[in-house]
């Protein structure tokens, strides 16, 4: 596709790095008056894909996900493409790359960052420190809903020297500490993996969930549970199929995702709930879809694939390669 006229500020900040490459912002563009967008480069580890992300986030983004927004697929740039307008905002040094440009997902508000940073700050260092900085200006939450911290977990938290908000991990106990209200989430989680699997029929592979700014910018959102939740990184998902061998690549993706759902087969009472809220609602919306398919045949799927998620708990090992 052809690049967006675009302005950039100078320099660009870069807000995110990950095996995919590096993302960027903030961009602004004449075609898309008001929006702010991402730019995310192919610039990491090899074999991963932008132009796949591009496509399955089109994809997933035309279709929705209930209340999980998706951020809007602006354009893919070749790297012959233009990069006019974009390279002499970058640090020296860089050349042009596959690209995309996404809708930027903005971060939290500074009522929820201060409470993160005031709360879980470690030890020796002010949360005016982090909370000044620009770097943690860009604060996306991620919702872990399938893990708790270890005590040696907080130990070195408390100990470490550093600190940031970008990305930052929100795990069930501190989910729990904060008051926060997380069936909703899960439940959300549920029905849009369903509609993932079973109307775009890809696995779902290394997604991830976290929280943002609504997309409404009238929305009131000082507190974790009135800020929007986000699905982003599309570029491992694969095709899957509807038999045997498609829901072991469910499982799979599931297991070898960071710990967004919850999981299944805990100890812990209360982790367990969450778990049957959100099988429960993919079992909902994943037969919803094929009733309206008129595919009631592979209905008995759906529920096989919550069953092959917790028949292979401790199977596949987590990993952020898929």
């Amino acid at each position: 596709m052809d690049s967006l006229p675009v302005e950039a500020t100078k320099p660009l900040r870069r807000i995110g790095a990950g095996h995919c490459g590096s993302v960027w912002a903030a961009l602004a563009s004449n075609k898309y008056p008001g929006l702010l967008i991402a730019l995310k480069r192919e610039d990491g580890s090899p074999g991963r894909s932008l132009r796949n992300e591009f496509t399955i986030q089109s994809q997933v983004y035309q279709l929705g996900l209930g209340s999980v927004l998706v951020p809007s697929p602006l354009s893919f740039i070749e790297r012959s493409g233009d990069w006019s307008s974009i390279l002499p905002h970058l640090p020296e040094g860089f050349e042009p790359c596959n690209a995309m440009m996404s809708e930027y997902i903005k971060p939290v508000s500074d009522a929820c960052r201060q409470v993160l940073a005031e709360r879980y700050c470690p030890q020796g260092m002010l949360p005016s420190q982090i909370l000044n900085s620009p770097e943690n200006e860009h604060c996306l939450v991620r919702i872990y809903l399938g893990r708790r911290r270890f005590a040696s977990d907080d130990k070195k938290r408390h100990l470490s020297r550093f600190f940031s908000l970008r990305n930052f991990p929100l795990h069930m106990d501190q989910v729990e500490e904060l008051g926060l209200t997380c069936d909703v989430w899960a439940k959300a989680m549920g029905g849009a993996l369903a509609t993932i699997h079973w109307k775009l029929r890809i696995d779902g592979a290394d997604i991830e969930f976290v929280l943002g700014a609504p997309r409404d910018t009238l929305k009131k959102a000082d507190n974790l549970n009135e800020s929007a939740l986000w699905v982003l990184d599309f570029d491992c998902c694969k095709p899957i199929t509807p038999d045997s061998a498609g829901l072991t690549a469910i499982a799979r993706a599931f297991w070898r995702n960071d710990p967004y759902y919850p999981r299944p087969g805990t100890a812990n009472e209360k982790d367990q709930e969450l778990w049957n809220i959100f099988a429960e609602e993919y079992k909902r919306v994943g037969k919803e879809i094929l009733e309206g398919e008129g595919a009631t045949d592979l209905h008995s799927l759906v529920d096989e694939a919550v069953s092959r998620i917790e028949e292979t708990r401790g199977k596949f090992s987590s990993s952020t390669h898929i």
